[in-house]
């Protein structure tokens, strides 16, 4: 049995990733993620700014499970409970 999502920490309650159908604005086009693939269904997910240079991010929905996949890997590293030197929960 789960505890109720207002015990949880933020970081274990996230909504569930977009998924190609689920009624969110997809179109086609390349993800600019890891899969670089072209011609797919992709979601904008952000802006880029580089040196002289501002773009959209759009990526497909594997690539956003994996992107979601190291946010919360990161998140639960940074977050970890240590109660003695050298030992972490």
């Amino acid at each position: 049995m789960f505890a109720p999502s207002a015990e949880r920490p933020w970081r274990d309650v996230w909504p569930v990733v977009a998924r190609a159908g689920d009624g969110n604005a997809w179109v086609t086009g390349a993800c600019w993620l890891y899969c670089r693939r072209e011609d797919v269904a992709v979601l904008w997910i952000g802006s880029v700014a580089t040196p002289g240079a501002v773009g959209d991010v759009y990526a497909c929905g594997p690539c956003i499970a994996e992107l979601d996949h190291m946010v919360r890997v990161q998140s639960h590293h940074r977050d970890r409970i240590v109660d003695r030197p050298g030992r972490a929960h």
